[in-house]
């Protein structure tokens, strides 16, 4: 019965102009939180755009391991099928993005990585001389669109996967620069060579890459990952987009017996699901 009468007692204030004040303004407090988080109901358009992306991800995964696996090499009418590939990576990755933070951090990664390309397409810095071919379509002054949207999605895969290890700035920005340049050590060799995305000026020692590339792999890798800090939200979708990939060509460099650079992407992979599982 008191339980009863303070009930309707609620009820009456709540209806009260002060309580009917109070409400407004916690409701005004909720959503202030809500935009401050840049967290938002996902809409229809949201969870199909989704939903077909990931499908249409799924199969050019899929199907581009098998023909690697089982069938060999695409056709050269086939080749358009990279950019397609990452191009949606790339696009999964912004549309599962959580906050207006992370969405303009992993835009300005994806600008300064396209700047990177472009010093080093056209004064060879800090990777060494190299030019893109025609397979990686469309191109901005000689570099693929595409890159851009590989660079934003590894460094958010990145973000993710060292998240729950808890390093200081400085050795989470190691980390993540030295991982970034492993996953290079797997895609380069395939990427320079039997995929044909681009091509070295100058051959080097390791799968006729110079080793220049891999250091400056690390120390662009080093300054974007200290600038942007570590992930402040677990995003799965980033996690496995980024994995996948590497993955992706891990698989491809084990049909071409490229031992060194497949043995590089299995090692990649396991710790992925060992640092996943010691998170969970």
């Amino acid at each position: 019965m008191r339980n009863l009468k303070h009930t309707h007692a609620h009820d009456r204030q709540a209806h009260t102009p002060r309580g009917e004040q109070r409400h407004a303004r916690r409701d005004e407090e909720m959503r202030a939180t809500h935009d401050e988080a840049g967290i938002a109901p996902p809409r229809a358009w949201w969870r199909f755009m989704t939903s077909v992306l990931v499908f249409v991800y799924i199969v050019l995964w899929v199907g581009g391991a098998a023909r690697y696996l089982f069938i060999g090499a695409v056709e050269q009418d086939e080749t358009w099928l990279a950019s397609v590939f990452l191009a949606v990576a790339g696009a999964l990755v912004l549309l599962t993005i959580t906050s207006r933070r992370e969405f303009f951090s992993l835009l300005a990664v994806a600008v300064a990585g396209l700047f990177i390309e472009l010093c080093g397409v056209h004064y060879g810095v800090p990777f060494g001389r190299y030019a893109y071919t025609s397979v990686l379509q469309p191109t901005v002054f000689g570099v693929p669109v595409v890159m851009a949207f590989a660079w934003m999605t590894l460094v958010a895969y990145l973000r993710q996967a060292l998240a729950g290890l808890n390093l200081p700035s400085w050795a989470f920005a190691l980390a993540g620069a030295a991982w970034m340049t492993s996953i290079d050590l797997v895609i380069d060799p395939l990427a320079a060579n039997q995929l044909g995305y681009w091509r070295w000026v100058e051959r080097g020692a390791y799968y006729g890459i110079p080793l220049t590339n891999f250091a400056g792999w690390f120390v662009s890798s080093l300054l974007i990952f200290a600038l942007l800090g570590r992930a402040r939200r677990a995003n799965t979708a980033h996690r496995l987009t980024g994995v996948s990939i590497v993955l992706f060509f891990t698989l491809i460099a084990l049909s071409f017996q490229l031992w060194t650079a497949a043995l590089i992407g299995f090692a990649l992979c396991a710790l992925d699901a060992l640092l996943y599982a010691r998170r969970r």
